[in-house]
C-alpha cells in the first residue's frame, strides 16, 4: 500500500475548520472537514481569508409560507433499471452500520447474505446520502465500496469525521456511481455549530449527472444536504429544536452555495425523524416540500421519518417518481432478515439527468483554504 500526501480546498460553513483526510482508490473514500461562512457577497469574500461566521448567532428565521401538498408517483424498484434520462437519488439510515454489520455475509440466526443484500440496495441508485456510519476510519463504508466495485460497479464515496457526543458518534457518507455521477470538486463539508444547536451537524457535498457532450445539454447539478436528526430534539413547537435549527441550515446553505457556485438547486435529505406534518420552519419555506408524502420508510411500515426535502419553485428536474425499496415486498425477505439490514428503508426520487432551468455559470470562483489529505493506493 503506497501512501501519498498532497493538498486540496476545502470549504466549511458557519465556523472553524476541522481536520480533513482523504482516503481513495479512485477516489473510494474522503475524510472531510469544513472551515467557512456566509452572510453577503462581500462580507464572504473577506471570511474566505479570516475565519467563519459563528452559527449561533443565526437566530433570524426568513418569513414562511403554508405547507405545500405533494403529489407525484410512487414506484417500486424490483428488477427495474436506471433510466437514461433520469437519475436516482436517495437516502438511507443503515442502522448502526459499522465493521460487525459489514463483515455479515451470512447471519448466523437468519442465513441472510446482509452486507450483500445492503450493496445489492445501493445498486439500484445513482447516489445514496447514507446516516449511522459507526466505528473509525470508514472501514463499513470502504467494504461497501470495494463489495460493489468487485461486482462490476464503479462507485466511490465521501464520508465525515465521526460527529455526535462521546454518547454516540456516527459519520454521514455519499455514494456515488460514477458512471453516471460526479462530484464538485472541493464542495463538500461539515456545517459546524460549536454552540451545540444540533446533536450532529449536517454534511453538504454537491454532485452532477454525467452525460454525453453529443448530447448538447447541461448536467443537472445540485447540493446534497445530509441530516440524521436526535429523535429527542426535533419537537417542532420548540423554535430551538433540531427540525427548526433545520430551516436555518437550509437557508444558509443555499445562500452560501448561490453565491460561491452559482447552485441554485439544493435537497436536504435523511433520516429526519419526525412525520411529514411535523416538519416545523423546514416546511414554511416558500416552495420546499417533502417528495415522501405520506410513504411510510421504515420496515414495519408504521411511519415516515426519512425525506427528501426539495424547492419546489426551483428544482423542476424532479420528475414526480418517488418511493421505497421494500425489504420485505421487494426482496422477498422476513421481517426478521429485514431488520438485520436497517430498520429504515432506503428513499428514493428521480431527477432529470439533465438541467431543465438555465444552467448555472462556470465554477470559476477559487475555493477557500487549504487541508492536508491522505491518499491511499
Amino acid at each position: 500500500m503506497k501512501c501519498n500526501t498532497g493538498t486540496e480546498a476545502a470549504v466549511g460553513l458557519f465556523s472553524k475548520r476541522r481536520k480533513k483526510s482523504k482516503l481513495s482508490s479512485n477516489p473510494l473514500l474522503r475524510w472531510l472537514g469544513p472551515s467557512a461562512t456566509t452572510a453577503g457577497l462581500l462580507y464572504a469574500v473577506y471570511l474566505f481569508f479570516v475565519g467563519g461566521l459563528d452559527f449561533s448567532s443565526l437566530d433570524q428565521w426568513l418569513p414562511g409560507s403554508q405547507s405545500v401538498t405533494f403529489e407525484g408517483e410512487a414506484i417500486t424498484l424490483t428488477d427495474e433499471p436506471r433510466p437514461n434520462d433520469r437519475i436516482r437519488i436517495a437516502t438511507f439510515n443503515i442502522e448502526n452500520f459499522g465493521e460487525t454489520k459489514a463483515a455479515n455475509r451470512n447471519d448466523s440466526d437468519t442465513g441472510i447474505d446482509v452486507m450483500g443484500k445492503i450493496a445489492e440496495i445501493v445498486n439500484k441508485f445513482d447516489i445514496v446520502a447514507i446516516q449511522e456510519l459507526r466505528g473509525k476510519d470508514g472501514v463499513a463504508l470502504q467494504q461497501l465500496v470495494s463489495l460493489l466495485n468487485a461486482s462490476g460497479g464503479q462507485y466511490a464515496a465521501v464520508i465525515s469525521e465521526l460527529i455526535g457526543n462521546e454518547h454516540r458518534k456516527e459519520s454521514y457518507a455519499f455514494v456515488w456511481d460514477r458512471t453516471r455521477i460526479e462530484i464538485i470538486p472541493d464542495s463538500s463539508y461539515v456545517v459546524q455549530d460549536p454552540d451545540g444547536r444540533m446533536y450532529r451537524e449536517p454534511m453538504v457535498a454537491s454532485f452532477q449527472s454525467r452525460v454525453d457532450p453529443a448530447d448538447n445539454k447541461a448536467p443537472f447539478r445540485f447540493t446534497l444536504i445530509n441530516v440524521h436528526t436526535s429523535p429527542d430534539l426535533v419537537d417542532p413547537e420548540e423554535r430551538d429544536s433540531e427540525i427548526n435549527v433545520l430551516a436555518d441550515v437550509f437557508h444558509r446553505v443555499r445562500e452560501y452555495e448561490f453565491r460561491v457556485r452559482g447552485e441554485d438547486d439544493f435537497i436536504l435529505l435523511g433520516d429526519l425523524n419526525v412525520p411529514p406534518e411535523k416538519l416545523g420552519l423546514l416546511s414554511e419555506i416558500p416552495g420546499v416540500v417533502s417528495v415522501a408524502g405520506d410513504i411510510k420508510t421504515n420496515v414495519s411500515r408504521k411511519k415516515t421519518h426519512d425525506h427528501i426535502l426539495i424547492d419546489s419553485n426551483v428544482t423542476e428536474e424532479y420528475a414526480q417518481r418517488m418511493g421505497v425499496v421494500d425489504f420485505i415486498d421487494d426482496l422477498g425477505l422476513s421481517l426478521e432478515q429485514a431488520n438485520r439490514i436497517s430498520d429504515h428503508l432506503p428513499l428514493f426520487a428521480e431527477f432529470a439527468r439533465y438541467e431543465i432551468a438555465p444552467p448555472p455559470p462556470p465554477l470559476t470562483a477559487q475555493q477557500p483554504g487549504q487541508a492536508r489529505t491522505r491518499v491511499l493506493q
